[in-house]
């Protein structure tokens, strides 16, 4: 077989692969923009296309900011996770700086800051399709006035405390497909509430229960409500946030091969009282 070398191909092809191999593997394009200035303008953003901060590497991100352009990150960073161990201080200059998030996990709490940073005005511009934040700084946001309203399909709501489960916001989003709520404490839910969730969004094509694996049992009367009402254990927050990224099985997965599971089912059963009827 004849051998050939990379760039002998045509400089479109060239880059076609070196961006599919940066985007399979960050250490691939950490390697990748090494090799020469060309490549490296083809792969560094992707790099940065997934980006997921804590307290031990904050300060580095934010001294790299330093060292870019200031288009680099508001085209570059798509997918964003700012933990709970991330000050609302730092998170403020990260979202100033990365305006064309789509897929976005806020878990900042803004709300116990002193002084008051005003964070709505740093989530209503972004152009998102999935967002993970916790519920009274969802509640606090002003939907209407939110860019993101009929692109969201994905919502991920943190229970840090006991809350309403009567959450009027939702008739706000009206393409939402996919509805997690996640409980750290435990939780009182009522058939009503979900209910009304369904309701009030009635393009959900997944409501999600998350909550202590302990809990799971306390929970199997919600499936009755709907099929599309799923309890599931706890998962790792930021492995799972990561895992559709990098192609890989999550959360919402599970979710929807249960449903997918209960619809077969459903089905079946359909199937044979048609039979029954039929014969009788």
């Amino acid at each position: 077989m004849q051998s050939f070398r990379l760039q002998d191909l045509p400089v479109e092809l060239e880059r076609s692969i070196l961006e599919i191999a940066a985007r399979l593997d960050l250490k691939t394009a950490m390697n990748l923009s090494l090799v020469c200035h060309q490549i490296k303008d083809w792969t560094q953003p992707f790099i940065y296309e997934m980006v997921t901060l804590g307290a031990g590497d904050i300060a580095l991100f934010l001294r790299t900011m330093e060292m870019f352009p200031v288009d680099f990150f508001a085209q570059s960073v798509k997918r964003l996770c700012l933990t709970v161990s991330v000050k609302p201080i730092d998170a403020r200059r990260i979202l100033q700086a990365c305006t064309g998030i789509s897929s976005l996990a806020c878990w900042v709490d803004f709300i116990g800051w002193t002084p008051s940073i005003p964070f709505r005005a740093l989530l209503h511009p972004l152009p998102l399709r999935r967002l993970s934040i916790e519920v009274a700084h969802f509640k606090k946001l002003s939907l209407p006035e939110c860019a993101w309203i009929h692109s969201l399909t994905c919502l991920d709501l943190i229970f840090w405390r006991e809350d309403s489960l009567l959450i009027s916001e939702l008739r706000f989003l009206p393409a939402l497909t996919h509805l997690a709520l996640k409980f750290l404490q435990h939780p009182n839910i009522e058939d009503s509430a979900l209910v009304y969730i369904l309701s009030v969004a009635p393009a959900l094509q997944a409501l999600c229960l998350v909550t202590d694996e302990d809990d799971l049992e306390m929970f199997e009367h919600t499936k009755l409500v709907d099929l599309r009402v799923v309890c599931v254990p706890h998962p790792e927050s930021v492995i799972d946030w990561e895992a559709s990224y990098r192609g890989r099985l999550n959360m919402w997965s599970q979710v929807e091969g249960i449903i997918e599971q209960r619809r077969f089912a459903e089905n079946r059963v359909r199937a044979v009282q048609l039979h029954l009827v039929y014969f009788i």
